[in-house]
């Protein structure tokens, strides 16, 4: 068989948000997908610098973070899109000026608006520095380097008028009711894929994406072939070439069996 580039989503795709693991048969899949001469990439919206011992132990051909704006092959980086200065100190001001929860996503950290007040970025912030990832706070005067950022909001928040001012430059992507990732043009999991395919002089035909969120949509429209978890967010199941079982039921292991990869 032609050798295949397969694409995963991290969380809900690899990891079991439930548990916070990934099923040993995910592990089985991918090491029988790349002992059958195939290559396997995570595709993530995570930056660069909150991909934990969990994924990094699993030997991934390379990595797409950040919604296509880090992109490494065989540990050696290959792109790096970062944010110029007025772009940044735009982004600040509106998440200040509309009082946004905010974490602003890089390669080097992540960086939390100060006095958070949504539990879920409470939550993520003490969970990154349980686990030893670097973390950091700004104010409406910093200068800090990232790639993307990701805000939730609260009920009153006049969230509108925080995303026409950022509409010009960024894809701003509805994750839930109270949570926004944004990121800037021209990038996304797509254009990471089609980086890595020009890179190694493949074709769009040779690819398979896999995802659960509507982050996925970019790459799951892209590559020839596509797979939303079972677990998915619904908006993804017209989508796909396929839908595969949840995460925690075999999921990946069920979807590279039907692809006959495994």
């Amino acid at each position: 068989m032609q050798t295949k580039l397969i694409f995963f989503d991290i969380d809900g795709t690899l990891i079991d948000e439930k548990t916070g693991t990934i099923p040993p048969s995910t592990i089985q899949a991918i090491l029988q997908a790349q002992a059958n001469s195939h290559l396997c990439f995570i595709n993530t919206g995570r930056p660069f610098s909150t991909i934990d011992s969990m994924i990094r132990n699993i030997p991934f051909d390379g990595y797409i973070c950040g919604c296509g704006t880090y992109i490494q092959y065989h540990h050696q980086p290959l792109f790096h899109a970062q944010l110029n200065t007025n772009l940044k100190h735009k982004v600040i001001q509106s998440i200040y000026q509309h009082q946004v929860d905010a974490m602003l996503e890089g390669y080097d950290g992540v960086y939390f608006s100060k006095n958070l007040k949504h539990p879920f970025i409470q939550s993520i912030q003490k969970h990154y520095q349980d686990i030893g990832f670097h973390t950091g706070s700004f104010t409406s005067h910093d200068d800090v380097s990232f790639d993307k950022l990701t805000i939730w909001y609260q009920p009153h928040t006049d969230i509108e008028s925080f995303k026409q001012e950022l509409q010009d430059d960024f894809h701003i992507i509805q994750r839930d009711i109270d949570f926004l990732e944004i990121v800037p043009f021209p990038y996304s999991k797509a254009s990471g894929i089609q980086y890595i395919i020009d890179h190694l002089g493949y074709t769009i035909k040779d690819t398979i994406s896999i995802g659960d969120s509507t982050n996925d949509l970019p790459m799951l429209k892209y590559t020839h072939d596509s797979v939303a978890m079972g677990n998915s967010n619904p908006l993804l199941f017209h989508e796909v070439s396929y839908i595969t079982t949840d995460v925690d039921n075999h999921g990946i292991f069920n979807a590279l069996k039907h692809f006959q990869i495994i």
